[in-house]
């Protein structure tokens, strides 16, 4: 047993007014400040027609405030040897922080500012604007993410929020102006639910009315997991070619709809993934089409899940003239495990493989807050780990068996491929 598993005794809930939660974690032996904290907004909450707000929006968090400029924030942090992030995800717009203990107030502060009262200047909007359109044509521009990105959209149905690039595209961001972005900022980040994790060193009392006079009273709103059930049953088979004649790599993208990270099919796909396509050195997947076979660079798989559902993917890299053979093989590993039970040894290893993760993730500070933080927002309970061995005990080869069979169909997984040369 470790840490993973008194994470419930070791880390306290405490409500900082309607909406708002902390998670803390001290520990005096550490002189250092961890701060990983969300609000619920995100690409999922953008306004109809206005791809990209959110990206923006977050962007432009750490920019300036109404009293701190970007130099001045800088400064302030470099000053003292801290760090502060802001970034735009599927469900929320997430914060991270890390200090040492002297500096919590001041750097806690800072981060007040950013997102209570942020410029929000046209300057800095536009500024902010370029250098996402910039990263919307280098998105465009590689292989993998532009298969992503279209594989995104046929696995998930018109409507479903996860169907959303959070970038948007480029004509979207250029639509966007401050009237926009202000809004967003004033309806949906400034009233979200919010959730914070500290761990470290620190003062309860503080830490805690930092976040009651930050963020002050809140929806209590949750996303409703349960209103996506209808569209996991709407995934259906679609193949996409995208030719792009200037790339000397392709790309093989095969996948389809899974479930949300709170339903209690997650861990046993989760599990039968991790043999698929993650274990050792890739997977089974990466053994035969890459060691084995010799066709790709890499060749791996991964379950992506989050409040509102999820997606199961395959990933190949390849040299364009092998796209045809490595797509054969890659569907014959899946159909396999699709067929046949995975060896003991395998579903051992998998265990294995998660549970050593967790311990790895609350080596640090970072880890702990992080780690806490993610329970929470997906209402798993800090008793997580715990549960979750129990869990492991009674997973079976057949449980896997019966993921793959449910979620790997090639009736409803869709192909995207992505290269020079589409001969398959």
């Amino acid at each position: 047993m470790g840490l993973e598993t008194d994470l419930s005794k070791l880390v306290e809930e405490q409500p900082a007014g309607p909406g708002v939660k902390c998670l803390l974690y001290k520990n005096a032996n550490n002189p250092t400040v961890a701060v990983h904290g969300s609000i619920l907004a995100g690409t999922s909450s953008e306004p109809s027609g206005k791809l990209g707000l959110a990206e923006l929006t977050a962007r432009l968090l750490i920019r300036g405030t109404r009293k701190l400029g970007a130099v001045k924030i800088a400064d302030l942090l470099e000053s003292v040897g801290a760090a502060v992030s802001f970034r735009n995800s599927q469900d929320s717009i997430i914060f991270q922080a890390r200090m040492t203990s002297p500096w919590t107030k001041r750097v806690l502060g800072v981060v007040a500012d950013c997102l209570t009262r942020p410029a929000l200047s046209p300057r800095d909007i536009e500024r902010e604007r370029e250098g996402l359109l910039t990263d919307i044509r280098l998105r465009d521009d590689d292989t993998t993410r532009r298969g992503m990105r279209e594989l995104q959209r046929v696995v998930y149905p018109p409507g479903h929020p996860y169907r959303k690039d959070r970038f948007g595209t480029a004509e979207t961001v250029k639509d966007l102006d401050r009237s926009d972005v202000k809004n967003y900022f004033e309806n949906v980040i400034s009233s979200g639910p919010a959730l914070i994790s500290f761990a470290g060193q620190f003062k309860k009392d503080e830490v805690v009315n930092w976040a009651s006079r930050t963020f002050g009273t809140r929806n209590e709103r949750k996303i409703n997991s349960k209103k996506i059930n209808g569209w996991t049953s709407l995934s259906k088979s679609v193949r996409r070619e995208i030719v792009m004649p200037h790339k000397t790599q392709g790309d093989i993208l095969i996948g389809g709809v899974a479930c949300s990270r709170t339903e209690p099919d997650y861990e046993p796909l989760n599990l039968m993934n991790v043999i698929l396509g993650e274990l050792g050195f890739m997977g089974r997947l990466g053994q035969r089409v890459r060691d084995k076979e010799g066709l790709a660079y890499s060749c791996t798989s991964f379950v992506n899940a989050g409040l509102v559902g999820g997606s199961w993917t395959a990933l190949a890299g390849v040299n364009p003239r092998n796209i045809a053979k490595a797509l054969v093989l890659m569907k014959e590993e899946i159909e396999r495990i699709r067929q046949e039970l995975v060896e003991e040894q395998e579903l051992a290893d998998a265990k294995q493989n998660q549970l050593g993760s967790a311990l790895m993730e609350l080596e640090s500070t970072e880890g702990i807050a992080r780690t806490s933080h993610n329970l929470a927002h997906f209402d798993l309970g800090l008793d997580y780990f715990v549960k979750r061995r129990q869990l492991f005990n009674k997973i079976t080869r057949e449980d896997l068996l019966s993921m793959a069979q449910k979620y790997l169909d090639s009736s409803r997984l869709s192909t995207v491929i992505v290269g020079p040369r589409l001969k398959t």
